[in-house]
């Protein structure tokens, strides 16, 4: 089907928002909706391939999953010198809190008998609850 004033019909509708029926938003200068293709300078179109001892490279998946990143990315990151992080685990997360929550309970404390103060009731409660956090830190990371 073909309009006088604006050629071919296009196979997929628009919609006044640029987007197509289905509510995809269409590529710029392109009839496939997702996600616009980086610049010529950002796209990641170079490989390198090297080879590693499989246990090199047991090192490295396991190194990059504990990392939360891709092989490459963590390959791509060592290659340029760049420092990755490692992404701490929800738990992990939770007991760094309560480790925290502790702390902030000893150090003040550590102030009160500092001043000269008598020894606070709840000092064993406190100290009972730090070995506890550092025995929960201790199973989350071995």
């Amino acid at each position: 089907m073909t309009d006088a004033a604006t050629g071919p019909a296009s196979a997929t509708p628009t919609t006044a928002a640029g987007g197509d029926a289905g509510g995809a938003a269409l590529r710029p200068g392109s009839a496939k909706p997702g996600r616009p293709s980086l610049a010529v300078a950002e796209s990641r179109a170079e490989r390198v391939a090297f080879r590693m001892t499989a246990e090199e490279l047991a090192r490295v998946q396991a190194e990059a999953a504990r990392a939360g990143v891709s092989v490459s990315e963590y390959c791509r990151a060592a290659a340029l010198g760049q420092r990755v992080r490692v992404r701490s685990a929800p738990d992990l997360s939770a007991a760094l809190v309560s480790l925290n929550r502790v702390g902030v309970n000893l150090n003040q404390i550590a102030r009160t008998l500092n001043a000269g103060q008598p020894v606070p009731m709840d000092l064993g409660e406190v100290l009972d609850e730090v070995r506890a956090a550092v025995e929960r830190l201790a199973e989350l990371e071995g």
